[in-house]
């Protein structure tokens, strides 16, 4: 314990300054996760698709095709994990640095168990009928074969040199990758979507 005493002293006396960071901080990711948000939503809307919410501010931003019900599926942008480490900034996510991931996330609202084992064999006879379809556009399993996932991967560095003005252009080719990669799997998930929900 005495060897970080000297880390506790430094904290102490710089106690103001680490508390007007917490703030920054906060408007830092709020500006960055607003612009994923238009990213999505604009993506949404040129495919007459439906958006709802803010990541930031509401929680998961949610967004589907018009014929479906979104009480049965959605896509989202959210971790690839239900497990958020409080002592880790949503930037750190986004980085990829760390074990959990942001990234776009098809989510099945499943009601029984029965319901849950039905979605999750047509997702895993699926995934491997199709395994270099989503292996090439990045998507995996998650949340223990419940979820399908999409990483969204922000270099900090870049985000760095180009914050505030430039945030929108830097953020634009990791997201819209993304967007991409589930316009090319979408098919198969709407075959699955139809099938599970008939």
């Amino acid at each position: 314990m005495s060897k970080n005493n000297g880390v506790y002293q430094l904290i102490i006396e710089n106690l103001k300054m680490i508390e007007q960071t917490n703030g920054i901080l906060d408007e830092i990711q709020e500006n960055v996760f607003n612009q994923i948000d238009k990213y999505i939503n604009s993506w949404a809307e040129k495919k007459s698709w439906s958006c709802e919410g803010s990541f930031w501010i509401k929680g998961p931003q949610k967004f589907y095709p018009t014929h479906w019900d979104k009480k049965f599926s959605y896509f989202s942008f959210d971790l690839d994990d239900d497990i958020k480490n409080e002592n880790i900034s949503w930037l750190s996510y986004l980085n990829g640095s760390e074990h959990t991931k942001l990234g776009l996330c098809w989510c099945f609202s499943y009601g029984s168990k029965y319901q849950l084992q039905e979605w999750q064999k047509e997702l895993k006879r699926q995934y491997d009928n199709n395994r270099s379809l989503f292996e090439k556009n990045n998507a995996k399993i998650v949340y223990g074969g419940r979820n399908l996932f999409i990483p969204i991967t922000q270099d900090i560095s870049e985000l760095i040199e180009n914050y505030p003005n430039g945030i929108d252009t830097v953020l634009e080719d990791p997201v819209n990758k993304a967007l991409n990669c589930l316009n090319n799997i979408f098919p198969v998930i709407e075959q699955i979507y139809t099938k599970l929900t008939n």
